[in-house]
């Protein structure tokens, strides 16, 4: 289920970002992809994911052109990042621990008649 919805969120925001192009630039759609993924990169830690791709993102990485498409790339895959590792494992939790109730029309077996 999560690999879907980070394919869906990839996908979007790839085509959304591609069309916002200003500079042109070689390889700008696998760039794009490198900075989502690396934006949305996690390091987990004793059941502890962190967002180890998005802080190498703000402290080394310093475009020079389309400054504001590979920012907001990034910052597309730390949304994935955020809405993968937090928000559909609670939406699971919550769908699987839901009281479920079963509605029966029969009585007891030793009541019911069988020859109808």
């Amino acid at each position: 289920m999560a690999s879907i919805v980070y394919t869906v969120i990839l996908i979007v925001s790839f085509l959304f970002l591609v069309w916002k192009n200003d500079d042109k630039e070689s390889y700008f759609p696998l760039k794009i992809i490198g900075y989502f993924i690396l934006g949305s990169f996690a390091f987990n830690f004793n059941q502890i994911s962190l967002p180890l791709g998005f802080v190498v993102y703000l402290i080394f990485f310093r475009p020079k052109l389309n400054v504001q498409v590979k920012r907001i790339a990034a910052v597309f895959g730390f949304l994935a990042f955020i809405f993968v590792q937090g928000t559909i494992p609670y939406a699971m939790d919550e769908w699987e621990s839901r009281p479920i109730f079963i509605e029966h029309e029969l009585g007891s077996v030793y009541t019911m008649n069988f020859q109808e």
